[in-house]
């Protein structure tokens, strides 16, 4: 789902799409921002539930791949079902630190810490933590740029068919 939608693009471009635009931009530029965006923060962004499989490294933190945590399902260290709390066996934070409590993470075996969890922002359907309001600005103004960009250069273009440039002829594009 859209982290904005076109009339947040209209309201930095100040100018009112018709529907030609408002396509182009909801097929096209805001999903192409939206993947830039997400190749940048390096984790998904979107809610869903994560199995993760790791290693324990004899440290008491071990750290999950994707953000915000909202909830932890299960953890499993050396096939042993552990129990979430402050006395008990492990503490998470949303950021996806998961805290050993009173001992360290086995590294008996390879891959021997199994991690079900839900993590991430709501960017459409209805579950997650609220998208903050920098990915909608972010996603807003950089699809408004590269449309007025866009604009720009159609309205530079001359009627016809574009001619490259030769020694003796400058290109018309």
């Amino acid at each position: 789902m859209a982290f904005c939608t076109a009339a947040d693009v209209e309201t930095f471009a100040l100018i009112d799409f018709h529907s030609d635009l408002e396509t182009h931009l909801t097929n096209d530029l805001i999903p192409l921002v939206e993947d830039a965006i997400r190749e940048y923060v390096g984790y998904d962004i979107d809610y869903a539930t994560h199995t993760q499989t790791l290693t324990g490294n004899q440290t008491k933190e071990l750290f999950l791949d994707e953000r915000p945590v909202i909830a932890i399902t299960s953890v499993t260290e050396d096939g042993s079902t552990l129990t979430y709390g402050n006395q008990e066996d492990y503490i998470w934070y949303d950021n996806g630190r998961l805290r050993r409590v009173g001992s360290r993470w086995s590294f008996a075996y390879p891959d021997n810490i199994v991690v079900t969890y839900t993590a991430g922002y709501d960017t459409g359907g209805g579950y997650g933590l609220t998208l903050p309001r920098a990915f909608r600005y972010v996603t807003a103004r950089a699809a408004a740029r590269m449309l007025e960009s866009e604009l720009v250069l159609s309205a530079q273009q001359e009627a016809g068919q574009i001619v490259a440039q030769s020694s003796s002829q400058v290109s018309n594009f």
